[in-house]
């Protein structure tokens, strides 16, 4: 027994050393590159969902900023007819002013020898004199009260236009296009990541006769685990899959127009009207057997997310709408195999 104990490291180390020298050194260099890649091309997925999140956002804000500069420009034209008014009413006022005035100054004039001659005249006198006073005085206070308002107005105008400039520079700071640059320099690396991630899988797929093995037409044929189809245009029958009882749970959401026409993290063009969905761990090309409310749609892994903390699972618009699910709902989904 200590005999087969000590013999134990020395064999282990040989198995071990035999089991390195059957993996090429070349091998071993695409595996390493691989996990390298794979690495690099979940975190640039994430980084472009936080951008896409934030490009979202600021576009939400700038509609909201471009409605409210609107309506700042609205109450500055209203603002800006009243003054134009009130400056009308004052300048009349003025004028009416100044004419009750010399009205005043021409019947002052009246000479001592025709007050005489004519009381009767004299008593009008005296009562145009009182009205032109009283005229005068309530166009002194219209006038006050006009300026006044105007100056009113000419404030409000002023803080207006000041919070629109401080609404504009807001504007000016939500760079949608710098947004746009680095969501489309992401986007490129992480489909040259994936490019050579295919080149490095499909070098140690298996020949025949020293040559590739032709693959079938991808119009019926359902691929296992790892292979891809660049397009599920329509759900695969259940029949064609064995049910292996690997059922996870979670919240569950949908993403649509936002992605579509863009590369998925499996490098496939995202096509929102295809049978497809994004997880964050489950490899590429797993097929899911997704249960809402007793509805249930098949699925085939193509993409990485969903990155919000407390999600699972991202559906294509399609797949969502096909079992009615809107919003976050708690889903079931069974990993299947296809049948052989």
């Amino acid at each position: 027994m200590g005999l087969l104990r000590n013999a134990l490291p020395p064999l282990l180390s040989l198995l071990l050393a035999w089991g390195m020298s059957c993996i090429s050194p070349r091998a071993a260099i695409a595996q390493g590159e691989e996990e390298v890649l794979v690495q690099e091309a979940n975190r640039l997925t994430g980084e472009i969902l936080d951008l896409r999140t934030r490009r979202k956002i600021a576009l939400s804000r700038m509609d909201d900023l471009r409605s409210e500069l609107q309506s700042i420009q609205e109450k500055m034209d209203l603002l800006q007819a009243e003054m134009e008014s009130l400056q009308e009413r004052i300048d009349i006022c003025r004028d009416a002013y100044a004419q009750a005035l010399r009205t005043l100054y021409m019947q002052g004039k009246t000479s001592e020898l025709e007050v005489i001659l004519d009381s009767s005249e004299l008593e009008d006198l005296w009562q145009n004199i009182d009205y032109v006073n009283r005229f005068t005085d309530s166009l002194r206070d219209a006038h006050h009260k006009l300026k006044i308002a105007l100056e009113e107005k000419e404030v409000a105008e002023r803080d207006l236009r000041e919070y629109r400039e401080k609404k504009e520079r807001l504007a000016e700071s939500l760079d949608l296009a710098s947004l746009d640059s680095r969501i489309n320099a992401l986007e490129e690396r992480l489909s040259q990541i994936n490019a050579r991630l295919r080149e490095i899988r499909n070098s140690r797929a298996p020949t025949r006769n020293g040559g590739p093995i032709p693959s079938a037409p991808a119009s019926r044929e359902i691929p296992g685990p790892g292979r891809l189809l660049d397009r599920v245009p329509e759900m695969p029958p259940l029949s064609d899959f064995e049910r292996t009882g690997v059922v996870y749970s979670g919240y569950t959401t949908s993403y649509g127009a936002d992605f579509h026409g863009r590369p998925t993290a499996s490098g496939v063009i995202y096509n929102m009207y295809d049978f497809t969905c994004a997880h964050r761990t489950l490899p590429f090309g797993t097929w899911l057997l997704v249960t809402f409310r007793e509805r249930q749609v098949i699925v085939q892994v193509n993409d990485r997310g969903p990155f919000v903390p407390g999600r699972v699972l991202d559906l294509s618009w399609r797949a969502a709408q096909t079992i009615g699910l809107d919003g976050v709902q708690w889903t079931e989904f069974e990993v299947l195999v296809p049948r052989r």
